[in-house]
């Protein structure tokens, strides 16, 4: 009979404490003011959050809302509030991104998604600005780019992939414009097009080849501005192909529409 009689406390002071909780207030302030206890923020009839506040500072988990009803983002709180791992979603449920703040700014890697669960982007913080390698992905799969930051700005080398892996574009950032030698390759490894970029300009000779390694042409800048072309394959310069599509579509657009592809739906895009 005695342990009957032990028991029914502890488990009374048991059942108090999960009434305690499951019946929490809402909305309800210290005080001094601050929010304290559990919160539901309305705009109207619509729910923007909800969480626990210990005297004005956020604590454990957080579910922010879009409009219509659906989560946006999930945090959860921790180390008296300063820092916070999010993940947020796009309107269809899929994840867009996560990753750290810390005293609300983003700190270490952040994941970017496509809307689609694949990762596009891993990108490393610090106080609230790009530092380091940054990764940018193909949706399908595979490096699309590698970028070096410094406080927030392209720094440093950088490269361009094609999806099966090769590079596609190597050269250099300073202070954010490109900056120094530059090469374009071929999905076969050869170089397509070479040259200097000074504080995002193009600046002296510039050769383009063709995918036997043969020049094509060369380009002569200053300072951005073409000031001389020399053409050793006139059939594989660029401006000559683009001007023979450019006559051979006008052509297909006269002989397929009385008003030349106006209002055609089929040459929208002209």
């Amino acid at each position: 009979m005695n342990r009957i009689f032990l028991i029914l406390p502890v488990l009374f002071i048991s059942l108090s404490l999960f009434a305690q909780t499951s019946n929490d207030t809402i909305n309800q302030v210290d005080n001094n003011g601050k929010k304290h206890g559990f919160w539901k923020k309305q705009n109207g009839d619509t729910l923007k959050y909800e969480g626990r506040f210990v005297h004005g500072i956020p604590e454990g988990d957080f579910v922010y809302y879009y409009d219509d009803g659906k989560v946006k983002t999930e945090m959860n709180y921790t180390n008296n509030g300063q820092n916070a791992y999010a993940i947020m979603y796009f309107n269809n449920g899929k994840k867009m991104a996560e990753g750290k703040f810390v005293n609300k700014k983003r700190e270490g890697e952040w994941i970017t998604y496509d809307g689609h669960d694949n990762i596009i982007a891993k990108v490393p913080y610090s106080n609230g600005k790009k530092s380091g390698l940054a990764i940018y992905f193909f949706p399908e799969g595979g490096t699309l780019e590698e970028v070096h930051y410094e406080e927030g700005i392209e720094q440093g080398n950088f490269k361009q992939y094609f999806p099966n892996g090769s590079v596609k574009m190597k050269g250099c950032y300073e202070n954010g414009k490109y900056h120094g030698p530059f090469t374009y390759y071929y999905p076969n490894n050869m170089v397509y097009n070479t040259g200097l970029f000074e504080n995002g300009l193009k600046n002296g000779v510039w050769s383009m080849y063709d995918e036997e390694g043969k020049i094509i042409l060369k380009y002569t800048y200053n300072k951005g501005e073409i000031v001389n072309k020399e053409v050793f394959q006139k059939d594989k310069d660029p401006e000559e192909i683009n001007k023979k599509l450019g006559d051979d579509e006008h052509e297909k657009k006269g002989s397929t529409s009385t008003d030349n592809g106006i209002n055609d739906p089929r040459y929208d895009g002209y």
